[in-house]
């Protein structure tokens, strides 16, 4: 005797193969658009964090720049600035990668309230006035950006590393943004300043008086070293 099957039963079993397949197309989908959408927030949300730490490493050398020039003008007029005794003190930066082993050694400029040296960059609501957010506006707050600042000698005439004899210092500022969970974001800023009297401009060429043929200007290193005038940035590396 021969078993014939039925043709309803085959129907119902290749409609049921067929929806399992449907749902495990529509799921894979599904997965793959959370995938995309994630990643997309992810690297929005790290943009945001690399403006965020730019932006507080600009606000810390901007500072560190008027330190400087606070410090420079107490120095009385000397030659040189020995940066342990101006500094009160500190000693050379050892807990941040690249910095540690510098030489000349990097010394804290800025140091923070805390033990970790860090200055808080916050902005909260309680610190802005009614007018400045708009009615009905979340306002997202401010807290987990920081900052430092570190200041060295550039290379002169001096080879301790310590004593600047022309007048001109390193400053570096480095802007950081904290995650909950993950590795915080970075950026720094650093700019080369010069203790000078009046106003000073530097650009590519010769821009200052008393050049020579070669286009360089024949003034010595030390003649704008000297004096309470302010501290004017040369150049300046993101």
């Amino acid at each position: 005797m021969v078993l014939r099957l039925n043709p309803r039963r085959q129907s119902r079993g290749f409609t049921l193969l067929l929806a399992l397949g449907v749902v495990a197309i529509v799921t894979m989908a599904v997965m793959l658009s959370y995938s995309v959408v994630g990643r997309e927030a992810d690297t929005q949300a790290d943009t945001r964090r690399q403006k965020q730490a730019f932006f507080a490493a600009e606000a810390g050398l901007a500072e560190g720049r008027e330190a400087m020039r606070v410090m420079m003008s107490k120095n009385g007029g000397l030659d040189e600035l020995t940066l342990t005794t101006a500094l009160g003190g500190a000693t050379p930066v050892t807990d941040i990668p690249g910095l540690a082993a510098a030489n000349p050694p990097w010394f804290e400029l800025l140091p923070g309230p805390g033990a970790d040296k860090w200055n808080n960059y916050t902005l909260l609501k309680t610190g802005l006035g009614p007018t400045e957010i708009p009615a009905g506006v979340d306002f997202p707050e401010q807290n987990n950006v920081r900052y430092r600042v570190f200041v060295r000698d550039d290379v002169d005439n001096n080879p301790s590393g310590t004593v600047d004899g022309n007048g001109q210092l390193w400053i570096l500022a480095v802007g950081e943004v904290t995650t909950p969970n993950g590795r915080p974001t970075r950026a720094m800023v650093q700019a080369l300043v010069t203790n000078a009297e009046g106003d000073s401009s530097f650009m590519p060429g010769c821009s200052q008086s008393r050049c020579d043929s070669t286009h360089t200007s024949s003034s010595s290193p030390d003649e704008s070293a000297v004096g309470t005038g302010s501290t004017t940035e040369i150049s300046q590396y993101p």
